[in-house]
């Protein structure tokens, strides 16, 4: 039986091999399954919204912060640049003052002039009197008079004196009390000029310390802004270059904003002044229709009641025709005033990148006005160096109308703009801006546009 018994003990064998396989990959699939995942809890989501909440909030904030502070020294600015148009238009009248005075004086000195030769003329008539043993109580009214005034008052004893006597102490009073009336007038002018200094001094003196307080706000600014744009740019993950660029592209994107808006409302004044024209151009139309249909029923009504003379008339005429009149030459084009304009907006570009400074002029640094004035000197016009006399010394015309060459103002009114600067086209100017900056490109539109420009 020995081959029945190893039947057995290879099948026993056989079995006991299976089990261990299978044992084996039971153990070898438990060994390779995954783990059961890990899900975060729902406190640890809430945290991380909140931190992105919390770094979302801190990002607006800053951002606020930024915008403001911008806003703060655009305002320091322009309190700045008023400042400087101020002792603009101080010195302006200081100006007019001093030739008022100078003035004045002269004539107050020819005045003098004319009085002493008149004076004069008495004196030696005195002599002559006396000399010749004459009466001088004739010329007591003049002699012992105690000024003009009490000379004229005694005229009734002029009256005994002839005609050539009389009409020299005649002239002898009128030119002292010309005289007197230039000297106090002369007197005046100097006390405005006196006071029109101490207001140019004091308008020079507000203007630096604007000026000072402007450069100083600029420099607190910037500093507190570049320490934004630190902290914007690590809750950013960002660079500081690149958060920079970022907020000048913010500020940029609300100028274009403002600029939009203000540029709109222009465009409805425009529309509202054209409507308005429109309408004043028809109504005026109909009464020229009127006119010119009561004028025709008139000529007809004329023509019907002289038919008779004019054939008559008419009769004469071929017998002795006239000849036809010559027909009258037109009048003259008024002279163009842009003959210039492209010197002024020339000079304009040569200044781009030089310094803002109040009071300036030229040729090294300029202020909005100072640099207008220079510009539209190139084409031979002169204007004052200060905004609200610049606004003066120009005709008026709708922003929407602008050439360029014309000046576009800011402030309250035209009179009493705080700054200006030379139309080039586009919506865009030229300008000097404010202490700090260089003369540059600008565009027109900012909240405070007058809505009328200027042209020379």
């Amino acid at each position: 039986m020995p081959n029945a018994h190893s039947a057995r003990r290879a099948l026993r064998t056989g079995a006991t091999l299976c089990m261990v396989g299978i044992l084996a990959g039971t153990t070898a699939l438990s060994a390779s399954a995954d783990p059961d995942p890990v899900y975060p809890s729902k406190a640890q989501v809430d945290k991380a919204q909140s931190a992105v909440a919390t770094t979302s909030g801190k990002v607006s904030s800053l951002d606020a912060q930024y915008a403001a502070a911008s806003a703060q020294l655009s305002q320091v600015q322009d309190r700045a640049g008023a400042a400087a148009e101020a002792y603009n238009g101080a010195v302006y009248e200081l100006d007019k003052r001093t030739a008022e005075t100078t003035a004045a004086k002269k004539r107050a000195a020819q005045a003098q002039e004319v009085a002493d030769a008149a004076a004069l003329q008495v004196r030696r008539y005195a002599a002559s009197v006396y000399q010749q043993g004459g009466n001088l109580g004739e010329l007591e009214a003049y002699l012992s008079s105690t000024g003009p005034q009490d000379l004229m008052d005694r005229a009734t004893a002029l009256e005994a004196v002839s005609d050539a006597r009389t009409r020299t102490l005649q002239q002898a009073a009128a030119s002292s009390i010309v005289a007197d009336t230039m000297r106090q007038q002369a007197a005046g002018a100097e006390a405005a000029q006196a006071k029109a200094a101490k207001a140019a001094e004091d308008a020079r003196n507000a203007a630096q310390a604007q000026a000072d307080q402007a450069e100083a706000a600029a420099a607190q600014i910037q500093q507190e802004q570049n320490a934004l744009t630190v902290q914007l740019a690590t809750l950013r993950k960002t660079s500081v270059d690149l958060e920079k660029q970022r907020q000048d592209g913010l500020a940029a994107a609300a100028v274009a904003r403002a600029a939009a808006a203000e540029a709109a409302r222009q465009a409805r004044l425009a529309a509202e002044r054209a409507k308005a024209a429109r309408t004043a151009a028809a109504r005026k139309a109909a009464q020229q229709a009127a006119a010119r249909a009561a004028a025709e029923a008139a000529r007809q009504k004329a023509a019907a009641e002289a038919a008779e003379k004019a054939a008559e008339e008419a009769s004469q005429q071929q017998n002795h025709p006239k000849p036809k009149p010559k027909p009258d030459n037109p009048p003259p084009p008024p002279p163009s005033t842009n003959g210039g304009v492209s010197a002024v907006i020339g000079y304009a570009r040569s200044q781009i990148g030089k310094p803002y400074q109040w009071g300036g002029s030229g040729p090294n640094s300029f202020d909005c006005s100072g640099l207008t004035m220079r510009a539209w000197q190139r084409a031979g016009v002169n204007l004052s160096h200060y905004t609200g006399a610049q606004w003066g010394e120009t005709s008026r015309v709708a922003i929407s109308d602008l050439r360029p060459g014309d000046l576009v103002f800011y402030g309250d009114s035209g009179p009493t703009s705080h700054h200006v600067g030379l139309y080039i086209g586009g919506g865009q100017m030229i300008e000097a801006p404010y202490t700090g900056a260089n003369v540059r490109y600008a565009s027109i539109y900012r909240s405070d546009l007058v809505p009328y420009g200027g042209r020379p």
